[in-house]
């Protein structure tokens, strides 16, 4: 299939469509292409080939976070769940490159009897886009090393590219789940290292500080040796993710990680688009390899919004995400008013700490 194809048919009748396309030319060949050479050979290479491999076709830097489940609602409407999310994946195939589940949906799937979810998930993209997505699940493993393990060892066998682990709970948890991960087809692990909700805002400031978390970032990229121990054996494990989250709603903290330390040796995953203050581009404009969007695009008034509307949300957000690359290649100020025009119609929102962030950004990188 032809370079972007999709985003050639999809855009054709859009007067922005050659700017998409050399936005998506130059994320391809300034950042996801030299993240791909960084990780050939590594934990987590096979995540990073389907990655991109999607995105050469989409054109899309976002992903999907498939975080629609069934609590708070009877446990026999499962199957109906689980129809929701399948009409979600068909109505966003196209328009993001992956995505993202939580362990809510998870246990959706599994309570309506649904083991290959995964594999289904991958074949409802490839029908319509002749590519398998990226898929991977947003939970966050424990403590203990061995039970990490043996937990992220089926994760992977259900068919997920990669796996959430904190390494603030101690190195041999994560080295365990990249141990595991190696086992299962080199796949990947996501150190989620800095979050979106306020309490962690809290934690920072009482137990983490910025050394923490840049100590934290270092760790992420391969330069740090823990002994792990599953069982009788410790196995000497070199730490290594594949992705790290960073927050959308605050991108100078994306953007001052992203300058100093990861810069294109590991993909930056951003959330907390949507309620939570930031719109899509925020975090793609500020240094993120992709954006997890989840509510903002399939949510209605009660429950999922119609098939008709997740697409065209989707679309919309996958052109504010490319709006916002060409503003970053270009040394453009974040394309606030156009983004805000395009999202009118589905109530847009971004804080003011969200603006005056994407602000400074701009004036740092001019300096």
């Amino acid at each position: 299939m032809e370079k972007f194809e999709i985003l050639k048919e999809t855009e054709k009748v859009n007067k922005n469509v050659n700017e998409f396309i050399k936005a998506a030319e130059n994320h391809l060949g300034k950042t996801l292409e030299p993240l791909k050479k960084n990780t050939v050979g590594l934990v987590g290479e096979k995540f990073v080939d389907k990655f991109v491999s999607s995105f050469k076709v989409t054109g899309s830097p976002i992903v999907i976070n498939l975080d629609h489940n069934v609590s708070e609602r009877h446990l026999d409407e499962s199957e109906k769940i689980v129809k929701e999310l399948e009409t979600i994946v068909e109505s966003t195939a196209g328009h993001v490159s992956g995505y993202k589940m939580n362990f809510q949906s998870l246990l959706t799937f599994l309570i309506a009897k649904r083991p290959n979810f995964v594999q289904e998930i991958k074949d409802r993209f490839k029908a319509k886009t002749n590519i398998e997505p990226v898929v991977w699940l947003d939970q966050k493993l424990g403590d203990i090393p061995n039970t990490n393990f043996q937990a992220a060892d089926i994760l992977y066998k259900l068919g997920f590219d990669a796996v959430h682990a904190l390494p603030q709970i101690g190195p041999d948890c994560v080295g365990a789940v990249q141990l595991a991960a190696e086992r299962n087809g080199m796949a990947g692990v996501v150190h989620v290292i800095n979050m979106t909700h306020d309490g962690y805002k809290t934690a920072k400031e009482d137990y983490f500080k910025k050394e923490l978390i840049d100590k934290l970032r270092g760790r992420a990229l391969g330069n740090y040796i823990y002994p792990v121990k599953i069982g009788k054996e410790a196995t000497n494990v070199k730490i290594r993710a594949i992705g790290t989250i960073e927050p959308a709603n605050r991108p100078y903290e994306l953007f001052d990680g992203y300058r100093r330390i990861y810069n294109d040796k590991i993909m930056i995953i951003s959330i907390g688009i949507g309620t939570q203050g930031a719109l899509p581009g925020s975090a793609l404009y500020a240094g993120a390899t992709c954006e997890g969007i989840g509510r903002f695009i399939f949510s209605g008034e009660r429950g999922i919004d119609n098939a008709e509307n997740i697409e065209k949300k989707a679309d919309l957000c996958k052109q504010c995400a490319l709006l916002a690359l060409s503003a970053k290649y270009s040394n453009e100020p974040y394309p606030l008013r156009e983004i805000l025009d395009i999202l009118k119609d589905f109530n847009p929102v971004i804080s003011e700490k969200t603006k005056e962030d994407l602000d400074l950004i701009y004036h740092d990188r001019k300096k």
